[in-house]
């Protein structure tokens, strides 16, 4: 499904196609940080870059808070690479369980804490776990556990100051084995550079919640929110496809849009509602409310992706997109 579409939706939440209005990195207006990105300057950090957009009706460009904010961080290279190469195979296998669960299942494969059974949600015909990702320790029953633990640490070890040790915008955790971890130490980051002055300062691992999503060609996700102001939402990309060298990929294809909340709106609701395009690629970050209203539309398959013979025919690993997506409760 396009992502107008989606971001246009129905029911409560419905708009007229014909009066959204798209917004992207070169056409939103750029805010800055509301945190002083001088206090980062000493300290280590996992990402490349971070910019600011806001996501606003017409007549309140100008005065929208950060509940109409949405910021596009990119992950260094090295941490991108290190975190890619550990979380993309343990990925695949927990999709891949949770495939076969459901298949072997007599009465019926059961979600939940500890399983790897897809949650229906948002989700259609995507894949998405159950959310206690981050507190997992899966690992890949097909690998060696000693090269599963050099791996983690290898990744760990891209997030870390080289000089200390100690994790990058340090704070008081305790690190678990699992190399999930990896992705709560990002978000946790990105939360001290997003966060408002309203908002708790010492938030850490137990306030940071997450789950997979693994999406084949022509799986998306539904327009919803994760209904809380006072929570930031993220999501960030472990693997995208490469559509370079396919024909007629439609416009925004396998984006991500976050449509303008209502909650800083004093206008009709018949005037024009912006919502933000993001089209994503491995290494990226997003982050924004968690009452903000978001979609993620379908995907055309890669030209020359390939069928396996598993369950279900699961496309080839270059024609999925996999990514964490994670609230932090502030």
């Amino acid at each position: 499904m396009d992502l107008l579409t989606l971001i246009a939706a129905d029911g409560v939440h419905a708009r007229d196609a014909a009066a959204l209005r798209r917004l992207d990195a070169s056409t939103a207006r750029r805010v800055r940080a509301q945190t002083d990105a001088d206090t980062f300057s000493s300290q280590p950090s996992v990402f490349a870059s971070h910019e600011t957009f806001a996501v606003a009706r017409a007549s309140e460009d100008a005065t929208s808070d950060a509940r109409d904010h949405v910021h596009v961080f990119r992950l260094r290279d090295d941490v991108r690479e290190a975190m890619t190469s550990t979380l993309v195979p343990l990925a695949l296998a927990k999709f891949r369980r949770g495939r076969e669960d459901e298949a072997r299942s007599l009465g019926g494969a059961v979600p939940g804490p500890g399983s790897d059974v897809s949650v229906i949600r948002s989700n259609r015909g995507g894949y998405q776990s159950y959310a206690d990702l981050l507190d997992s320790e899966d690992e890949d029953e097909d690998e060696d556990e000693d090269e599963d633990e050099e791996d983690a640490s290898r990744a760990t070890a891209a997030t870390t100051d080289d000089a200390s040790g100690t994790p990058s915008r340090a704070r008081a955790r305790t690190r678990t084995t699992s190399p999930w971890a990896l992705v709560t130490d990002i978000a946790l980051e990105a939360y001290a550079r997003v966060r408002v002055p309203s908002q708790r300062a010492d938030v850490g691992a137990r306030d940071v919640y997450g789950w997979l999503n693994v999406n084949a060609p022509g799986d998306y996700n539904r327009l919803h929110a994760h209904d809380d102001v006072d929570r930031w939402s993220g999501v960030v990309y472990l693997a995208v496809p490469d559509l370079s060298a396919t024909s007629e990929v439609p416009l925004d294809a396998g984006a991500l849009g976050v449509r303008a909340s209502d909650l800083t709106s004093t206008s009709s609701t018949d005037d024009a509602v912006a919502y933000f395009v993001h089209p994503p690629a491995a290494g990226d970050l997003v982050v924004f409310s968690g009452a903000a209203l978001h979609a993620v539309s379908a995907f055309p398959e890669p030209t020359g992706a390939t069928r396996s013979r598993d369950i279900d025919n699961i496309p080839s690993h270059d024609a999925l997109r996999v990514s964490v997506a994670f609230n932090v409760d502030c």
